[in-house]
């Protein structure tokens, strides 16, 4: 049997509790593997790596630039699978990103993280960590997905562009379009059938990158959101980000009415910049929409349709690259199911 390789980036998954403060340590991520294989025996063999181990809401560029070039380099064939920890407030944002970059792994590459510190009453890491060795057990899938136990004690699977930020109240992550990929249950994996997911065949099928080289992330984007009573002129333009990314309300609309607040004007800011200007979510266009949402098309948005903030982020960042040059197509095209079906049938 293959061994998995391990990529520890420290995270909550990878945090000791002393006193009343949480933080990773050097050793501490080492801790997971040490209480799998108390907890559930040596029925598989691990390899391990830590290319640097943070508390996930500091990354930043740079530790993404580490982390793909270290991903980059693996020669994938020879292991099993391949398992991320990380921590949970950024985890669906390299996700998405990860998603996007490398989905051609011909293994699964599995990021899970977790609630609290191993250990800790209610800790759902370990069991996090089963499920990312499980999944890779059954050889069903293979891209890149995430792993997590809801609180319902479900043990939800998600593509890993699909997969969206944890609510800052019950902790829970979600996915967009409502329904996550399957769950994981006793080593076997229940896919979910529904209008919104790839079937497992699509999933089998070899996927295309969004780029064939590993990206190099040398400038920042801006993201913004729609919010009422937003100014745009206390948004500073002067560091001249790559790109903006300006996620709409769900009706794919903003304001465009007032000379501060109104969105269309902000666009006509970046483009008289050289910045380029996405939106997320768009609709349809053959559909009836908003007339502010046909206001902030004319204004020459680039509308990235039926997907997540994350993902929506993740492409921008990469499209916006000065280096960067795209694995064919653009950045409307789906390279990973990161763009839903429209329109979203439900049953």
């Amino acid at each position: 049997m293959k061994k998995i390789l391990v990529i520890l980036t420290g995270g909550t998954i990878g945090s000791k509790v002393e006193g009343e403060e949480m933080d990773v340590t050097g050793d501490s991520p080492y801790r997971l593997l040490a209480q799998y294989q108390e907890t559930y025996g040596r029925d598989h063999e691990f390899e391990v790596i830590q290319p640097f181990t943070i508390l996930s809401e500091n990354m930043n560029l740079s530790f993404w630039n580490r982390l793909c070039s270290c991903l980059w380099d693996i020669p994938y064939e020879e292991y099993e699978g391949v398992i991320l920890t990380h921590g949970s407030d950024t985890l669906s944002y390299t996700a998405a990103l990860l998603g996007l970059v490398f989905c051609q792994v011909p293994v699964p590459l599995v990021l899970t993280a977790s609630n609290y510190p191993l250990g800790e009453k209610g800790s759902n890491g370990l069991s996090n960590f089963r499920s990312a060795v499980e999944l890779i057990h059954t050889h069903m899938v293979k891209g890149v997905f995430c792993v997590y136990q809801n609180n319902k004690g479900e043990n939800n699977v998600y593509l890993a562009t699909r997969i969206t930020e944890a609510d800052p109240y019950l902790d829970q992550f979600g996915s967009f379009g409502g329904v996550p990929l399957g769950t994981m249950e006793k080593g076997v994996f229940h896919y979910l059938s529904h209008p919104v997911n790839p079937s497992l065949a699509q999933i089998g099928e070899e996927s295309r990158a969004v780029t064939a080289s590993c990206p190099v992330f040398k400038r920042p984007v801006l993201m913004l959101r729609a919010y009422p009573g937003l100014d745009y002129r206390t948004v500073d333009l002067s560091t001249e980000p790559a790109g903006v990314l300006h996620c709409l309300y769900h009706s794919a609309t903003a304001c465009t009415q007032g000379e501060e607040n109104a969105l269309p004007g902000f666009i006509r800011r970046c483009r008289e910049k050289g910045i380029p200007f996405y939106a997320a979510s768009g609709k349809s266009l053959s559909g009836k929409q908003y007339v502010t949402a046909k206001e902030i098309r004319e204004q020459g948005a680039v509308l990235l349709q039926n997907i997540s903030p994350e993902a929506a982020y993740a492409k921008t960042l990469l499209f916006s690259q000065p280096d960067f040059r795209a694995n064919g197509g653009g950045i409307e095209e789906t390279f990973y199911f990161e763009n839903l079906p429209f329109p979203v049938q439900t049953i």
